[in-house]
């Protein structure tokens, strides 16, 4: 069974926990999140209200990390 690509990017996170990751950075990772319908982002804690605000009302969900 082959997946199409469409249902394939909603099995995937969509992920920047690079250190020094910036607002644009994150702009940008969540408008591709929302260009190719991933099934989330995640991103450092102190990123989620952005990326919350930013794909709120698209069918991508936020997802953060507590520790490695």
């Amino acid at each position: 069974m082959a997946l199409r690509i469409e249902e394939l990017a909603k099995t995937l996170d969509h992920t920047l926990l690079a250190p020094d990751a910036t607002r644009a950075d994150i702009e940008k990772l969540c408008e591709e999140a929302r260009q190719y319908h991933f099934a989330s982002v995640n991103v450092f804690p102190y990123y989620v209200p952005l990326a919350a605000t930013l794909l709120k009302g698209h069918d991508v969900k936020v997802s953060t990390v507590i520790s490695f």
